[in-house]
């Protein structure tokens, strides 16, 4: 039997009392799974929540016309799934496979809503509870959406890679190789031209040359600095639009069931509505040939 203590943990249940708890509790019944063996999979009607008391479940999308699936998550000991069947009994959005021999707790949807039922006060205290949460989604989800990830990661630099990229900035410009040119010009020329004193670095050069290996030895890794922060940000923003893509191809797909679900109630609003037609007209039929036997 699952713990009080464990559903204290689930958001849409830490608000019920104790003896709510107790009757809860009951609820619950234990199930096991084979490896590969799938809980629930995509678009089947949500009928139950699960609690995973040992074993590790996948959920993953079918993607390319659901004829392969994408990972999303790995769920472990401790974690639960199914929660909003239980509210609103809609297609599973994932399909749920066990990874290896598993047991879990599952507790049905029609069990849950008979619990609700007799209970009014709970039932409106988690609605309340989830329409704070959603709230609360939803501001985050408009805070995110204002937020610019380069001026995030700007935000957060210290003094020392403010100034590596700075100076890279500096390195990769057409200023820096004019105003090195402009030097390494002046230095030979200073240096060969012999007018009112003597070479202070005579050819071929030697300090020159000591201050060049210097500068490469410097330069090289602070412009290594930034080119790492640059593959961070990178990967960052690939990271971001994986996440912005995959969100926008569940969302076609929920709109493909929708539409497919919208045009099977067409087809039978039709079917039925010719239906009616043809039975309206048989009838019709039959009291014309009732009225014309009894002219007869």
């Amino acid at each position: 039997m699952i713990s009080k203590e464990f559903l204290q943990q689930i958001p849409i249940f830490e608000k019920l009392s104790a003896a709510d708890f107790n009757v809860l509790t009951n609820l619950w019944k234990p199930r096991k799974l084979r490896r590969g063996e799938a809980l629930f999979r995509f678009g089947e009607v949500g009928t139950s929540m699960v609690v995973i008391e040992e074993g590790k479940i996948e959920i993953s999308v079918p993607v390319q016309n659901e004829r392969k699936e994408m990972q999303i998550s790995i769920l472990h000991e401790g974690e639960f799934v199914g929660e909003l069947a239980l509210i609103d009994g809609l297609p599973r959005t994932a399909t749920a496979r066990a990874m290896e021999t598993c047991r879990v707790q599952e507790m049905k949807r029609d069990d849950f809503v008979q619990f609700l039922l007799d209970r009014p006060t709970v039932a409106i205290s988690m609605m309340s509870e989830m329409g704070k949460r959603l709230r609360a989604t939803n501001e985050l989800v408009q805070s995110l959406a204002s937020k610019n990830v380069n001026e995030e990661i700007e935000e957060r630099l210290t003094f020392g890679e403010r100034l590596s990229d700075k100076i890279a900035e500096f390195g990769g410009s057409w200023s820096f190789i004019i105003a090195f040119g402009v030097f390494l010009f002046g230095w030979m020329a200073m240096n060969v031209v012999q007018l009112w004193f003597s070479p202070f670095d005579e050819f071929p050069f030697i300090f020159l040359n000591l201050m060049l290996s210097c500068l490469a030895a410097l330069q090289a890794p602070i412009i290594m600095m930034s080119q790492n922060r640059a593959q961070k940000k990178d990967r960052l923003k690939a990271e971001l639009d994986y996440q912005v893509n995959l969100k926008s191809e569940l969302m076609i797909q929920q709109l493909h069931v929708k539409f497919d679900e919208l045009r099977a109630n067409e087809i039978h609003d039709i079917h039925s509505s010719v239906e009616d037609k043809i039975t309206f007209l048989r009838k019709r039929l039959e009291e014309l040939e009732q009225q014309n036997s009894s002219k007869a």
